[in-house]
């Protein structure tokens, strides 16, 4: 799919800038449904209109480079981002086990996510990185729409100058501040001006017609102008609100306090910020996306106000406690479905086989007896996507091709990583034949990344028309290899394997494609366990239950019946 190219002048140059002209998009897979009697495989615009809210884990470039394959180009009309502020923090996130005094730290990310965020924090690698993806938001963006960029004193000037190129110097709206308040220790360390502010730059698509719903505070009953007259309009404009004598009603609209919303998410920002701006910039039929969405606050407030939503986040924590605020602040969500797009899960091989023919394009053959399809004018053979190519299967398609002498197609084999020299034996060889080239394609070399599950003892007993299920035991080699420890050395320092869990996930009728919630464990305090022992009723006979088992390192592990 080709880009059109950035709007405005060029203000800003690094090394490696380059704009995008095209989109690499991957197949969404879908892995888990919360309150969805059923959902699409993949997600669409047409099916999103009827359908869930979206959630999706993973590299947010790919995800909006997917959104614009399947339909949502210029239909967003609200972009709230608050991505990383090149701080120079790492963002380890301090793991407490459950009914452990000791903190265990251990990076927040798993290794995909510490590839991608440690690599960018040098100046340039930074500002292409935002470049990138403001470019796929601009082509989002509805001819309505707005962006809202959440930053800091670190980047602010340069992403200003970068999203004036993207979006037009001419549809800058305005720099918001933020007033964030004292952070706790920070007046005693500071050196000079204490900081107290975030900066909230604002975009449209076009700077004369874009969504923009004023808010009001009604004047006092019985209130007069100064000359005696009564005043004209619904009251007083939020944004005049410092000019405003009625002090009771000013404090109501002060975006300071996050009241009982702390989830322990660093960068997390408060609801009464984001409604001010969801209200502002969209309507209720309108769609608002945010893809650092953090804490989930952004999806939180846009359901809570009747917006639809999507969001996505490269860290898993992430997109964990987004679910478990939907599940626990909102008393009937209209439901979430809940992609991962390029960090794939696979319990069968089946699963990783239908992704790669998604990825490339593959037309199936599911009549053909030795290769799988057509791509592009070539026969397709699929290899074991388990385990390395190796020189044996080359072999049997040279002998497949033994028994087809009128065969004059080349030959693309789709696989899992190789053998060391098979490439170069290949390429060698393809320069001396003129029909039956073969062509590989490496899914690893592609960029595909998979996702291995930790290990969990999980006892299943049917009771009639119920199902008791009990955890026996878990054991995050994640959490291992962080601490540094065995496990015999791990076990004896901590008596509940429950510890390491966060909550639990139940669905009573798991069909292996995706995981639909029906009942979820999560307890509300750090120090408590989850139960570890559950019954729940079956919606059949000859349903499967299946269990999702969430770790305090955000590792997920799904065990069926």
């Amino acid at each position: 799919m080709k880009i059109t190219p950035v709007k405005g002048r060029p203000m800003l140059h690094w090394v490696g800038k380059r704009p995008i002209d095209t989109v690499n998009a991957y197949p969404a897979q879908l892995v888990e449904t919360y309150n969805v009697e059923s959902a699409e495989k993949e997600p669409t615009y047409d099916r999103f209109l009827d359908g869930p809210n979206l959630l999706f884990h993973g590299d947010n470039k790919e995800i909006l480079s997917t959104l614009l394959v399947q339909g949502f180009r210029g239909k967003i009309d609200l972009i709230y981002i608050d991505p990383p502020f090149d701080s120079g923090a790492d963002y380890v996130r301090k793991v407490k086990l459950r009914g452990e005094k000791a903190k265990l730290e251990a990076e927040g990310h798993s290794v995909i996510e510490q590839t991608q965020y440690t690599d960018i924090w040098a100046n340039d690698n930074y500002l292409q990185f935002m470049y990138e993806r403001l470019i796929l938001m601009q082509e989002l963006l509805g001819e309505k729409g707005s962006l809202y960029l959440h930053c800091d004193w670190h980047k602010n000037h340069h992403l200003r100058l970068a999203l004036d190129e993207v979006f037009g110097q001419d549809n800058f709206q305005r720099e918001i501040i933020w007033r964030i308040g004292w952070i706790s220790g920070y007046k005693t360390k500071a050196k000079n001006w204490i900081r107290n502010h975030d900066t909230i730059l604002f975009y449209t698509k076009d700077k004369d017609n874009f969504i923009f719903n004023k808010e009001y505070i009604p004047y006092a009953d019985g209130y007069v102008r100064r000359d005696g007259s009564k005043p004209e309009g619904e009251g007083y404009p939020i944004e005049d609100t410092w000019n405003c004598n009625d002090l009771d009603r000013m404090d109501s609209i002060q975006i300071m306090s996050f009241s009982g919303e702390k989830t322990g998410y660093d960068t997390q920002k408060n609801e009464n910020l984001l409604a001010r701006i969801i209200k502002a910039s969209s309507n209720e039929d309108s769609i608002i996306l945010d893809c650092f969405v953090g804490s989930g606050t952004t999806a939180v407030v846009a359901e809570k106000l009747g917006r639809r939503w999507i969001a996505a986040d490269l860290n898993k924590g992430a997109i964990q406690t987004t679910m478990k605020r939907i599940q626990t602040d909102i008393d009937e969500p209209r439901g979430i479905a809940h992609y991962r797009v390029n960090n794939y899960d696979f319990q069968t091989e089946q699963e990783l086989k239908g992704i790669a023919i998604s990825k490339y394009g593959v037309e199936p053959d599911r009549k053909a007896a030795f290769f799988d399809g057509h791509l592009d004018g070539t026969l397709v053979k699929i290899a074991d996507l388990t385990k390395p190519l190796t020189r044996l299967d080359i072999q049997l398609i040279k002998d497949e091709l033994q028994h087809r002498p009128d065969e004059a197609r080349n030959i693309t084999v789709v696989c899992n990583g190789s053998e060391i020299g098979i490439q170069e034996e290949l390429d060698n060889e393809n320069q001396h034949r003129p029909i039956n080239k073969i062509i590989v394609q490496d899914i690893q070399r592609d960029g595909v990344t998979t996702y291995a599950p930790a290990e969990a003892d999980v006892k299943f007993e049917r009771n009639g028309q119920s199902v008791t299920i009990t955890i026996e035991d878990y054991m995050s080699p994640t959490i291992l290899g962080r601490l540094e420890i065995d496990r015999t050395v791990f076990d004896e320092q901590i008596d509940d394997f429950r510890a390491q869990i966060d909550c639990m996930l139940i669905d009573t009728d798991y069909t292996g494609e995706h995981f639909t919630i029906v009942k979820s464990d999560v307890p509300e305090k750090k120090s408590d366990f989850v139960e570890g022992q559950y019954t729940v009723s079956l919606p059949r006979p000859n349903a499967r239950v299946a269990v999702k088992i969430i770790d305090m390192l955000g590792e997920e592990t799904v065990v069926r019946e």
